[in-house]
């Protein structure tokens, strides 16, 4: 069956790409066929390849297409960028196969990629009329309409045996998706995959929608399908309220809503929410109180945060809650990590956030943490007396609101998390300044984090952007405080 499937899929892949290169189809066309078959081979494979092999088959051909992607030998898109989605899909099906998720969990999520994100493109392209721009793809509201409506389709034709219910009682019968979760489960889903897939650009919808499916599947328990579409209807309202006030761009609040969703689904409890709001609130407040723009800062600063950020300062925070509760663990009522991870996380957060907004204010002599030279205040990787007091104030904001939130609490549990907090915005400008891309004015000889027409990269990385560098420190820094955890 595996040389079969494969065989289909490289004749595809030739035929289709024959086809984009003589015109004979319109490029998108031959991108939509393509991903239909090989995608739906991946989940035809599913069922009918041992796991081990079907693994070993899929990272060999994640390789194979990394090296053509890399070397031009495969699709671009119509813009010339280069077809990164057709990397992201067999990653995706990759991770699925090494976890633990069954088998039809597995193809669902991947049909549900193979058929409801071409359903969005077709009908997108034959009938929008008006598009929108959350994170760099021009999308459409038809589209996603259609991906959600081919999504409730396809639930009510996948059937499975019931024990892959959220309450199975009896083994030996099958139902469909819909059957199985519910109504009010299934149209929930609908919503947040389709929302999921409106923020891909760059083909990361191909690795959003089939890892988000299976999420939803098996991470929400059977009493949580019913509080999708309440969550929901929240999120629409919270995102409405942020881009209003200029806070968050569309994207960013969609995606802020989504991280929210999946904190209180995974942590069961709403109160997981309040370090998100703390440092949102707080960091709007900080740099309404303090407005301040340097020549030298981030070109994003001082605008309302997207999608990017969100997940840069987030991110980390949402997959704690959704993935790091322990299920039964002694040590775990004597130290409760997890809720110590999420608080440093969002201390870390806000301390990088609130030194950068008041050392900006300000602007006292700036220095480079690692070289010790004066740079412009604003710089990645420069530290001031200012937003060095300003970032131990926003590490102890979030620990003493949220503190009351940790089982067990103890004075040097608290000492460690804003020591964390503080020492993660630290590690953040030890990273910008040895990593993060600083380019130089070609006129004038100013460094800036901004790359412009007349400037040439000094030093550090292209990709080494803001959000990267803040993403990294938040992963060290709640690193050093959980081994931290074990030392005190």
């Amino acid at each position: 069956m595996h040389l079969i499937l494969v065989s289909i899929v490289l004749i595809t892949t030739l035929i289709t790409e024959l086809a984009a290169r003589q015109d004979w189809l319109p490029y998108w066309q031959t991108r939509k066929i393509l991903h239909i078959i090989a995608v739906g081979a991946c989940a035809v494979a599913t069922f009918h390849i041992d796991r081990e092999l079907l693994t070993w088959i899929v990272a060999g051909a994640e390789v194979l297409l990394l090296v053509l992607i890399l070397t031009n030998q495969l699709m671009r898109e119509e813009s010339g960028r280069r077809a990164w989605g057709i990397i992201w899909f067999p990653l995706a099906f990759l991770v699925l196969l090494i976890s633990p998720t069954p088998r039809p969990v597995i193809a669902f999520s991947m049909w549900v990629l193979a058929l409801c994100d071409p359903a969005a493109t077709i009908v997108g392209k034959l009938c929008a009329r008006k598009t929108y721009n959350l994170t760099g793809d021009e999308k459409s509201l038809i589209g996603s309409l259609a991906f959600a409506g081919s999504f409730l389709l396809l639930s009510l034709l996948f059937f499975l045996p019931v024990q892959f219910s959220v309450a199975p009682e009896d083994a030996h019968d099958y139902f469909s998706v819909v059957q199985l979760i519910g109504w009010p489960g299934i149209l929930g889903m609908a919503v947040i995959l389709a929302t999921g897939e409106s923020l891909g650009s760059k083909g990361l919808d191909n690795l959003i929608v089939p890892l988000l499916t299976a999420w939803l599947w098996l991470g929400v328990d059977a009493g949580q399908y019913a509080l999708l579409l309440p969550l929901i209807l929240g999120g629409a309202l919270f995102s409405w309220w942020m881009v209003s006030r200029g806070s968050l761009t569309a994207g960013g609040a969609l995606t802020a809503s989504l991280l929210g969703i999946a904190v209180v689904i995974g942590s069961h409890s709403f109160l997981w929410l309040l370090p998100l709001f703390l440092f949102l609130f707080s960091s709007s407040l900080i740099g309404r109180l303090f407005p301040a723009t340097t020549a030298a800062g981030d070109a994003k600063q001082k605008l309302p945060r997207d999608a990017t950020q969100v997940l840069a300062n987030g991110g980390y925070f949402g997959y704690l809650a959704m993935f790091s509760w322990p299920s039964e663990d002694l040590l775990y009522l004597i130290m409760p990590t997890t809720e110590v991870w999420l608080i440093t996380a969002m201390a870390i957060a806000t301390a990088d956030t609130w030194s950068s907004e008041i050392g900006q204010y300000f602007k006292w002599p700036t220095y480079d943490l690692i070289k010790w030279r004066k740079v412009s205040p604003g710089l990645s990787g420069g530290i001031s007396w200012p937003g060095t007091l300003a970032g131990f104030l926003g590490s102890c904001f979030i620990v003493i609101s949220c503190f009351w939130v940790i089982p067990y609490q103890n004075p040097n549990l608290l000492g460690i998390i804003v020591a964390g907090g503080f020492l993660g915005m630290l590690i953040d400008s030890v990273i910008g300044s040895l990593f993060q891309a600083k380019y130089r004015d070609l006129k004038t000889g100013a460094l800036s984090d901004t790359p412009g027409p007349n400037t040439e990269l000094a030093s550090g990385f292209s990709w080494a952007t803001n959000d990267l560098v803040n993403f990294i420190a938040i992963l060290v820094g709640v690193t050093i405080v959980d081994a931290l955890l074990t030392i005190v």
